[in-house]
């Protein structure tokens, strides 16, 4: 769930290409007579009189929106009709909407799909679709018992809610959760989003100048229907998640983060085993974390899974090597090519094969994989040792004291900031910055070796506060002293209890944690603690001559809550045998024709 984009909300980006406006719109009724808006786009905008496939956009930024998505005439061109919904209680649709993702909203997808799997225009076949807040939305219809929806490609996913988003490592991103809910409060109570201080529920004469953000229906000529509609909501504010601390936490409009989230109905998808091509990046919030656990926690499930170094949008190219060039990979136009693919084998009845491709940062290629991490990594272990270093093997006993910046950020770029304000992650040279963190580097690699998989830190810590929050960069250190970063972790002490993995709702992979209110660890200040947490998943070439480098910190104030009581901070980090390590998946790179590595 991001902040609405130019392409899903055009109001905010008025020098954009015009829209392509719906072919038909019009109301259908739900189960208990809420009324959900609906748009239909058809090739050349004529009904199709060969029945064709559908493919089907759930969106809460507008369902006009898609008129400008770029890719659109593509896929009309192809020869599908694409609907787009407004969810229950967002923008032009009615209902309430006390939370995202409720229960009744993921009931409507039934109803939705066998809607247009009845029309005369429709085979019967419906795939949905969608990147961001849509891609949740698509996730979750493939876990309802929808006959006509036979697949799905759910683009940025956020597959745990709670853990890829809203709090990942249990720290509070409310620099998303403020702004993203402000934003769209706004547009489903009819007000504009650009700081045109339109209000359609007021004045109902703003209405036609709140287009594409509101549409009226085809038969609602003096848009009494959506002024009515406005009239309806009750909407959940931002603050309502503020107060979260744990996963299974209930916010204050009395809904959980983990039910709003595909994670939270992986019994319905693990039943109906419904294929999907799920896209994430390593570049881009926990999408690819996501990804890769909707892979590993659905076994049975068909599923082609593409991690890119893309930012949210798929646009631009963030491999952290290569900022000179933004080209995203794969482009747009192969992109497309590879999601046509999957419609159309899906449309077939065709088998979907369970693989992983990903982006190796640095390399310039994907590779494939059956398994992740990829089979053939060892685990090395790293040993925090004196002077900075990280060494193969523990050394001598001892401990680093440093007062904690809290004034430090990972800057107004970083692959959580994209989902906020929609710019490409970016992290720049990271040397500067991380003069003000702790920081441990390896020896020189003695051969070109490929990390994928999950880095795990241990750190053995005492802090100078009861409520520490560890920030934490995985980078590449060249021979010429630039500093690349390649993934990074944050978490709160409070949550550092290690879970059962077969106590967990999914499979979150090494140091697993469940985020309980029940598991919670208080701390002392001053009390030596082991907190092990695992970093984003990532996938990187680190070549002969450099150093791996981590880094640590304790706030990301750009976007996420500075904990440590409000008061200052210091860490003591222990090393030597038995103390603070860090584990990282590594194997000799080699070079592969054509990026083609079985895995």
């Amino acid at each position: 769930m991001t902040t609405p984009h130019p392409t899903d909300l055009p109001v905010l980006a008025p020098n954009l290409a015009p829209v392509r406006r719906s072919d038909v719109s019009y109301y259908i009724a739900m189960r208990d007579g809420v009324e959900i808006a609906l748009n239909l786009y058809f090739p050349n905008h004529l009904q199709p009189t060969t029945p064709v496939l559908a493919l089907l956009a759930q969106t809460r930024y507008g369902r006009a929106g898609v008129g400008r998505n770029p890719h659109l005439p593509a896929q009309l061109e192809r020869g599908y009709v694409f609907a787009s919904v407004d969810t229950r209680g967002s923008t032009a649709s009615f209902g309430r909407r006390h939370t995202e993702l409720s229960p009744e909203q993921q009931a409507d997808t039934e109803e939705i799909v066998a809607h247009l799997a009845a029309q005369p225009w429709c085979n019967g076949r419906v795939v949905a679709v969608g990147t961001s807040y849509l891609a949740d939305t698509a996730d979750m219809a493939t876990s309802r018992p929808a006959p006509g929806l036979v697949g799905a490609i759910p683009m940025q996913a956020d597959f745990d809610v709670y853990a890829h988003l809203f709090y990942p490592g249990g720290v509070t991103n409310t620099g998303f959760i403020m702004d993203w809910g402000q934003i769209t409060r706004m547009m489903d109570l009819g007000r504009s989003a650009d700081g045109q201080e339109l209000d359609g529920r007021l004045r109902p004469a703003d209405l036609p100048a709140l287009y594409p953000q509101l549409q009226a229906v085809d038969a609602d000529k003096d848009f009494s229907k959506l002024h009515a509609a406005l009239q309806d909501k009750q909407r959940w504010w931002p603050q309502d998640w503020l107060g979260v601390s744990f996963r299974d936490d209930r916010g204050a409009n009395g809904y959980s983060l983990f039910a709003s989230s595909p994670a939270g109905v992986l019994a319905g998808i693990r039943r109906e085993r419904k294929p999907v091509q799920y896209w994430g990046s390593w570049m881009d919030a926990g999408t690819a974390d996501g990804a890769l656990a909707r892979f590993r926690s659905a076994p049975e499930v068909p599923m082609e899974v593409w991690i890119t170094p893309n930012d949210h949008q798929n646009a631009t190219g963030c491999d952290p090597f290569r900022m000179n060039d933004r080209t995203p990979r794969p482009s747009v136009e192969q992109r497309l090519q590879i999601q046509f693919g999957f419609i159309d084998t899906v449309d077939r009845g065709e088998p979907v094969e369970r693989v992983i491709h990903y982006w190796v940062l640095g390399a310039d290629e994907f590779r494939r994989t059956k398994v992740w991490p990829p089979s053939g990594m060892t685990q090395q272990v790293l040993y925090f040792a004196a002077d900075g270093h990280l060494t193969d093997a523990p050394g001598l006993a001892g401990v680093d004291r440093k007062d904690i910046d809290l004034t430090t950020s990972s800057g107004p770029s970083s692959r959580w900031a994209g989902q906020k304000w929609g710019l490409p992650a970016d992290y720049g040279d990271r040397a500067k910055p991380d003069e003000r963190l702790m920081t441990y580097d390896s020896e020189p690699m003695k051969c070109d070796m490929e990390l994928a998989g999950i880095p795990v830190l241990g750190l053995d810590v005492a802090a100078l506060s009861s409520d520490p929050a560890f920030f934490v960069y995985l980078e590449d250190v060249a021979p010429d002293g630039q500093v690349t970063f390649l993934t990074e972790g944050q978490f709160r002490a409070l949550h550092r209890k290690i879970a059962d993995p077969l106590t967990l709702p999914y499979d979150q992979g090494p140091a697993p944690h469940s985020f309980a209110r029940a598991d919670a660890l208080e701390t002392s200040p001053g009390e030596r603690m082991r907190v092990e947490f695992a970093l984003s998943s990532v996938a990187a070439v680190i070549r002969e001559g450099h150093r791996i480098r981590i880094a640590i910190g304790g706030a990301d104030t750009h976007m996420f809550m500075t904990y440590s009581n409000g008061g200052t901070e210091r860490f003591d980090v222990f090393y030597g045998a038995g103390c603070s390590t860090l584990t990282l998946p590594l194997r000799p790179w080699v070079e592969q024709e054509h990026g083609a590595h079985a895995g």
